[in-house]
């Protein structure tokens, strides 16, 4: 027998018992999988924890973590809920957006940013530049704004000016979050004294209430405002 080859042989037969360890995304994304069945339902935050046996802070660590790759997404329900992206039972929440057509360039800019929300399945957007041909304006923007679950402002000295903007769609949404039927938020994006409004007691966005326009980084400004939104946007969800 040539050298080496017993030894050749014994290792060929020698099972590979080397194991590949599975990491705890990969755990959880696996069991919500086989406990969302095949329509992909939402599963309760509950439920999922109890399957996989993991205490909160791991449980929240992962999902946090899968909720920023949108691989998962968030429900509703009491307790909370979630499911794997692209799920049909998902409940993204809706919002609606409040602006003078002056300040539609960083209307633009501040929608590119939530568009990872989108992606992660917290919200879904709507403006009146949605409209189409043959709507009823006025009707399409009450019907948004009264089925809105979140209220964005977009906030500057032609917003407080704008009679439809102050006067119509500030009342109702105001209005509406007294009821505690949407959240509004008001997002600043110009220097003015927003601060004698009906609305200044409210959490602004960016950070501390300042202008996106007076940062020295605009993208770093409206990466706040999209953050300050996913926090509520999570928030709301999870007490739905």
């Amino acid at each position: 027998m040539p050298a080496g080859s017993l030894s050749t042989k014994n290792n060929a037969r020698k099972p590979n018992t080397r194991q590949v360890r599975r990491t705890g995304a990969q755990l959880f994304i696996d069991k919500l999988t086989e406990l969302s069945g095949d329509d992909q339902r939402l599963v309760s935050n509950r439920a999922l924890r109890s399957a996989l046996n993991w205490d909160e802070h791991r449980y929240a660590r992962i999902k946090a973590q899968l909720v920023a790759e949108a691989s998962v997404i968030v429900g509703r329900g009491k307790g909370g809920s979630v499911a794997l992206a692209g799920g049909r039972d998902a409940q993204a929440l809706k919002v609606f957006v409040s602006y003078s057509h002056a300040d539609e360039k960083i209307k633009d800019a501040v929608l590119r940013h939530l568009k990872p929300l989108e992606r992660m399945g917290l919200i879904t957007e709507w403006h009146d530049r949605k409209l189409l041909a043959g709507d009823s304006w006025g009707d399409e923007i009450s019907r948004n704004l009264d089925t809105a679950d979140i209220v964005l402002l977009l906030v500057s000295i032609d917003f407080i000016n704008s009679r439809y903007c102050y006067d119509v769609e500030l009342d109702r949404a105001l209005e509406r979050h007294a009821n505690g039927a949407c959240r509004v938020v008001p997002i600043i994006l110009r220097g003015c004294l927003w601060q004698h409004t009906p609305f200044s007691k409210l959490q602004a966005l960016p950070r501390d209430g300042k202008p996106v326009v007076s940062w020295p980084d605009h993208d770093e400004a409206l990466a706040s405002v999209a953050d300050g939104l996913r926090a509520y946007a999570q928030e709301i969800l999870a007490s739905c």
